[in-house]
């Protein structure tokens, strides 16, 4: 148990606790479910360009950035997606009085549960009342729902300083979901209390999704909703890097090993807690679609060359420096498709000018082109059992 203890000091030292990633090439097919507008809530996964960027490497005229919602609506004809809310300072948005017509309400940064700013387009219920209160549902209208990521990864910052605030922060994040009991019963009960009470967060944070979908959206009339579950933060170059960094905190070898897997496994045991209440209150719903996203990304991270991937580790974008955590720092709007085709081929790669294109990732969380596409695609396959394409 001291091991473990000492492993989370070492992980929280250099965690960042910002998370977050058939018709995969957007043509445009003719809708037997009658689909003509595409709306959309979630996190950076579905911001099409709140900040003046995406969460990838950007694009150009002539191979433009798209991500997965804009696939979608590609792919159903559907008039191009566009950002309801603006940037109004690098951590603060607004609805943009310009762009009333705007369907995408996904902001980059976005939280099932943000207890400091319940309000604010960042909250992604906040979004689904927003888009309610402005756009009315009609029968040839498909939500598109994703989030959570920035959720899990906030609890795990908050979990990771336990051994240093003597769980303030994580007691503190606990009870603006759980109860004061629930919260107090689980960390009397020592790591593995404290490893369960996060498990029941999540439960709590699938309950608040469900409530904000239902009460916003199928409560208002929506008849074809998508929501995708959470994918498993793990996977991506930033947490493997921390818990890189907690092997060398307990001394590597052996001990560091076990210590990363464990550290690892409560992670992930949260995600599929969540995915798993998610599934649950949604089950039996004919209006609602639930991507297993989790699954898929776990697949094409163990399994890349089944889905045209090379390189499932590293980043195709450069690094910008270290930032405060010790981790790597990037630039969305400096990573741009012509840069990385100009540049050097990195070793490991297939050595073309289009090395980056079957990239997994573009920096230590988000998605390429490639990857978008991909989550495109299993959204796409999923509308088509459903038979919504």
């Amino acid at each position: 148990m001291n091991t473990w203890k000492h492993a989370l000091s070492a992980f929280g030292a250099a965690l960042l606790v910002a998370a977050c990633g058939g018709g995969g090439d957007g043509t445009a097919t003719s809708s037997g479910a009658g689909i003509t507008t595409i709306k959309v809530v979630g996190d950076s996964l579905t911001d099409s360009g709140v900040f003046g960027f995406k969460f990838a490497m950007q694009g150009s005229a002539a191979e433009p950035m798209q991500i997965w919602t804009e696939r979608i609506a590609a792919q159903y004809g559907a008039p191009a997606l566009c950002p309801r809310y603006v940037a109004t300072s690098a951590s603060t948005v607004a609805l943009n009085p310009s762009a009333p017509g705007c369907t995408s309400y996904g902001v980059g940064g976005g939280r099932i549960n943000i207890p400091t700013a319940p309000t604010s387009g960042f909250s992604i219920p906040q979004q689904l009342k927003d888009l309610a209160a402005e756009k009315a549902y009609g029968a040839g209208d498909l939500l598109l729902v994703e989030g959570g990521g920035n959720d899990a990864a906030d609890l795990v910052g908050a979990f990771l300083k336990v051994p240093a605030d003597g769980a303030a922060a994580y007691s503190g994040l606990l009870g603006t979901l759980l109860t004061p009991t629930v919260v107090g019963t689980q960390l009397a009960g020592g790591a593995a209390g404290a490893a369960n009470a996060g498990a029941l967060y999540m439960t709590a944070l699938a309950d608040k999704m469900f409530d904000a979908v239902k009460t916003s959206a199928l409560d208002k009339g929506a008849k074809k909703v998508v929501v995708l579950n959470m994918p498993g933060i793990t996977n991506t170059p930033r947490f493997q890097a921390t818990l890189d960094l907690v092997a060398l905190g307990n001394g590597g070898g052996t001990a560091g090993a076990t210590a990363r897997a464990q550290t690892e496994a409560v992670i992930n045991a949260w995600i599929v807690a969540f995915n798993k209440q998610l599934a649950t209150k949604f089950a039996g719903n004919a209006n609602v679609v639930l991507v297993d996203f989790y699954s898929n990304f776990n697949d094409q991270i163990a399994n890349p060359a089944q889905y045209g991937l090379t390189n499932v580790k590293s980043p195709a974008c450069p690094t910008t420096g270290l930032g405060t955590d010790g981790l790597p720092k990037y630039s969305e709007t400096a990573c741009t498709s012509t840069a990385l085709s100009a540049q050097t081929p990195p070793a490991g790669s297939n050595g073309s000018a289009d090395w980056w294109k079957t990239y997994a990732f573009s920096d230590g969380f988000h998605p390429t082109m490639y990857g978008y596409q991909l989550l495109a695609i299993l959204v796409t396959k999923n509308l088509a059992t459903a038979g919504w394409l």
